[in-house]
């Protein structure tokens, strides 16, 4: 290494154990290797050793690592932790972080303060600035590009406009300023309009040379011949040629000289050392920050708030994290982007910049009036790099603008019709430009764009006369690339990664479709096809009102038809309901979309549909419409002769049997569900089913607890569980909700009732499945109104009752007695019946309660007794216990103690199961006080 180019000693280093700590710029080296340290660790650290050996005080801390920033000293023992960690990693002596509890921290180790007043004076500075504010979230960067212009004589700091290719430059100028061996010369050279001026320019910046009427080159030579000199080259993109020749040739006869330079690529010279910049680091997807002080560790959010907070005055808190989060993460981390960003906060707050900012950038239009032109506007940046490209490398870049997210070269020819070595070779330069972003993983290679850099091409894309072949080249590739990514991921998170990277692809090729000018039925066939990945990324939702947008334009379509209604409608339903619950709108499509299947003899749709309309007629509490679908279903199933199809048959036979009261033909149907272990084929859209695993185990411990099988049915439903947090969320949800949850109300585990409802809860929120987040809110207020007697303040049962489907109803009524059974029934006249159905007897039960409750004995008697044959004649043996048990307590009230025990003991002897459940134990318990 040379001396000459160490960070200086003069800017106070402060050093303890084997490490050396550069006060100024941050920089932390270990026995001369270059720390990674964190932007708040590393001010922390800063604060500690401007007062090496003293404590400093926790608010003192958190000040300087959170300035103008509430948070709790919790965060800062957190960041501390993290910080001793990192120093005491492989040390066996005591920390060099000592903690004073309830006063502060302080560096041990007894450091030394290298002002060394022994060195020769600096040599001169020459052209550069001083920085008028602190840099953020380089640190690392810093000293990886100390480290490489110590090892190499030419450095290239390359990346994208905006990114702080200068002010890294500007920042390892002043870490070497003062060093006593090492000349600095910083040379601007964005104002140049040709490469012939590089060479004039540069000589001009060092001066100095006894013979002025030399050749350039050889002044040049001779100023950095004499003493060690950084020559410093900013903005070379625009006279890259010149510059690089020049700078090999200067290398080559100035053994002295270094040279650092700024680019958006670098010189491709012997000997040359590059340092890639990318956008400050960002808030990972999966683990978002909650806390403004948690948000602040990532310096793209902690620049944003220390800009806005430095020009404005504006002050922000924990509700504005997620607009926060948004606002860097579309700007790709890039620190101009945010700077520009930071000075719209105060006019629009930042969540309608966040929200202006997802279709634009353009209002990033002002910025600071002493900067360069094309660094005043984030589009001015962009524009001036873009007409650096040749006239093929702009075709394509703004060709590969359609791509939303990573893409391969495949796709990149398919989209561009560029044979491959042609495109290879433009797809390389663009990446050395640094317009391309390029990632690995294993053998795969892919690319992307920067957002900011596709928002503007995408401008450039709509100008064009073939933009919208374009992007039905892309459309048609998305069609390819969508089964095989479906098929081949798995369900862990490398998978739903995989999934993730086409998602917005997908997205955008549908709704392009869907436009004026674009393909509908290419659209159509994306939306249909991409079902299972919308429910495996958990965003149904949004899925959901994509095919309601298609849906509300069919039409407007003429080159559509029915057969296409055919399967938008089931794709519709399976995603509004598990997300959003029924829609009286896809109810009609449904019914028609049969009656196409029918004449169509399109047997998988058919069976798509008919799933569909027994799942609403089950819903809306009309248990027989839901039966006359699922036998329909049933009897299409059997003539396919596919084994999975007859299973699900069987499964949702049973379920609508039971639930409109025949329990012991729903029980044979429900056992030749449990037997089947056939795996769902394509015949149908299974991945937007339930699977058969979960359901046909809820399904029956339902069946088997009315039945009087508690124990058994209990097994089964814990079995279920089970099996959908092995990998059927989507099924658990369903599970959970319709019968899981409700048997534990049954049996009268309340605890367990409450803690599987906020297993629904969570399921729900991480899956998007707001449908049954409100069916497992329901449960919670259960289960307060269960333990206090009264509604909680938040009751979600008062909160929902309005939109609350008939067979919520029912079951909520099963569990809380003193509903409004008007309420309860409200929509029970939808259906005609001539028989009861699963819970009649139920609510016959809760009539005679109130009746009872109201002083009519005898109006109560002749119900419960009404009750106790629905209840016996349907096999119904858990209600029946119920009413038996009513039935003696009135019996016993009026003396009748022998009518009283016969009944409620030959209804116990027909249940031989449960006994820990609570009616077991109240009917046994009533029985003994008859002894």
């Amino acid at each position: 290494m040379d001396d000459a180019f160490q960070p200086s000693a003069m800017q106070h280093e402060v050093r303890f154990g084997e490490y050396r700590f550069f006060l100024r710029s941050g920089v932390l080296l270990r026995q001369d290797t270059p720390i990674r340290i964190g932007s708040r660790a590393r001010v922390l650290l800063q604060a500690l050793a401007r007062n090496p050996g003293e404590t400093i005080a926790y608010s003192e801390l958190i000040a300087a690592a959170w300035p103008g920033i509430r948070v709790e000293e919790a965060n800062l023992r957190v960041q501390m932790s993290a910080l001793r960690r990192l120093l005491d990693a492989g040390s066996s002596g005591p920390s060099h972080i000592a903690n004073s509890p309830g006063r502060g921290y302080a560096l041990t180790c007894l450091p030394t303060l290298d002002n060394d007043d022994q060195k020769i004076p600096a040599a001169p500075i020459v052209g550069l600035l001083s920085p008028l504010s602190s840099m953020i979230g380089r640190g690392e960067d810093v000293a990886i590009a100390l480290d490489r212009l110590q090892r190499h004589r030419c450095l290239s700091v390359v990346g994208p406009g905006g990114i702080g290719k200068t002010r890294l430059a500007i920042e390892l100028c002043w870490c070497l300023a003062e060093n006593a061996e090492c000349r600095i010369c910083f040379v601007d050279l964005a104002p140049l309009g040709s490469g012939e001026l590089v060479s004039s320019t540069i000589a001009a910046t060092l001066g100095g040379t006894e013979d002025p009427h030399a050749p350039v080159e050889q002044r040049i030579l001779a100023a950095v011949r004499s003493v060690p000199t950084l020559l410093v080259l900013d903005n070379c993109e625009h006279v890259l040629e010149a510059t690089a020749g020049l700078a090999d040739r200067l290398l080559r006869q100035a053994p002295n000289l270094r040279i650092l330079a700024t680019s958006r690529e670098p010189f491709l010279i012997d000997g040359e050392a590059v340092l890639r910049l990318s956008g400050l680091a960002l808030p990972p997807e999966d683990a978002l920050p909650v806390s403004l002080a948690e948000a602040l560790d990532y310096p793209a959010i902690e620049l944003l708030v220390e800009r806005a907070m430095a020009a404005q005055g504006v002050s922000f808190s924990g509700p504005d994290v997620p607009a926060l989060v948004r606002i860097v993460q579309r700007l790709d981390g890039i620190p101009l982007a945010i700077e520009l960003a930071a000075g719209r906060i105060e006019a629009i707050g930042p969540e309608a910049l966040a929200h202006a900012l997802e279709g634009q950038i353009s209002l990033l239009d002002r910025g600071r009036r002493p900067a360069l032109p094309r660094h005043r506007t984030l589009a001015a940046t962009l524009e001036w790099s873009f007409d650096l490209l040749s006239e093929d490398e702009r075709s394509l870049l703004v060709t590969l603008s359609v791509f939303q997210g990573e893409f391969q070269l495949e796709g990149a020819g398919q989209v561009s019709q560029i044979e491959f070595e042609s495109l290879l070779r433009l797809v390389a330069s663009l990446v050395t430009k640094s317009f391309v972003i390029v990632s690995r993983s294993g053998q795969a290679v892919r690319y992307r764009l920067l957002e900011t850099t596709r928002t503007f091409c995408t401008s450039q894309l709509a100008k064009r006369a073939d933009a919208s072949e374009i992007l039905h080249r892309h459309a048609t590739h998305m069609v390819a690339e969508l089964a095989p990514a479906i098929r081949t991921s798995g369900t862990d998170a490398q998978g739903h990664a995989e999934l993730r990277r086409i998602a917005a692809d997908i997205r955008a090729a549908m709704v392009w479709g869907l436009r004026e000018g674009g393909d509908a039925r290419l659209a159509v066939q994306l939306i249909v096809e991409s079902g299972p990945l919308w429910l495996r990324l958990s965003m149904l939702k949004d899925y959901a009102l994509i095919i309601e947008r298609a849906i509300d334009i069919f039409s407007t379509h003429p080159e559509l038809d029915e057969t296409d209604l055919v399967w938008l409608a089931p794709s519709l339903h399976k995603a509004w309901y598990n997300s959003l619950g029924l829609s009286p709108k896809v109810q009609p499509m449904l019914i028609k979309a049969i009656d196409v299947a029918r004449r169509t003899e399109n047997r998988s749709c058919h069976l798509d549909c008919l799933w569909a309309m027994f799942g609403t007629r089950l819903t809306e509490a009309r248990y027989g419409g839901a039966l006359s679908y699922a036998r329909e279903f049933q009897k299409v199933a059997e003539a396919s002769g596919d084994a999975a199809q007859i299973a699900m048959a069987h499964r949702i036979v049973a379920l609508s049997m039971w639930r409109d009261g025949n329990l012991g033909d729903a029980a044979r149907h429900g056992r030749a569900a449990l037997r089947s272990n056939a795996q769902m084929t394509a015949h149908v859209q299974l991945d937007l089913m339930y699977k058969q695993g979960v359901t046909s185990r809820a399904n029956m411990s339902n069946l088997l607890w009315l039945t009087g099988q508690a124990d058994a049915a209990l097994d089964l439903a814990h079995e279920a569980v089970t099996v959908g947090l092995s990998g059927d969320m989507l099924g658990l949800a369903y599970g959970l909700g319709m019968m899981i949850i409700p048997l534990t109300f049954w049996v009268g585990d309340i605890e367990q009732a409450e803690s599987l409802s906020a297993l629904l809860l969570k399921i729900s929120a991480e899956n998007d499945y707001s449908y049954w987040g409100r069916w497992g809110r329901t449960y919670q207020s259960a289960v307060h109104r269960l333990r206090h007697g009264t509604a909680a303040s938040d009751d979600a049962i008062e909160a929902y009752s309005e939109e609350m489907d008939g067979l919520h109803r029912h079951i909520l009524a099963t569990i809380l007695p003193d509903l409004p059974l008007e309420w309860v029934t409200r929509h029970d006249a939808d259906e005609k019946r001539d028989h009861p159905h699963w819970c009649t007897a139920e609510l016959q039960r809760i009539v005679a309660l109130q009746l009872l409750a109201r002083g009519d004995t005898e109006g109560a008697r002749t119900q419960l007794e009404f009750a106790f044959e629905t209840a016996r004649g349907q096999g119904a043996l858990a209600w029946a216990l119920r009413i038996a048990t009513n039935l003696a307590d009135l019996d016993l009230r009026n003396g009748e103690w022998m009518l009283a025990r016969d009944r409620l003991s030959q209804t116990l002897l027909r249940i031989p199961q449960g006994t820990k459940t609570r009616d077991v134990r109240q009917a046994r318990n009533l029985l003994a006080a008859m002894r």
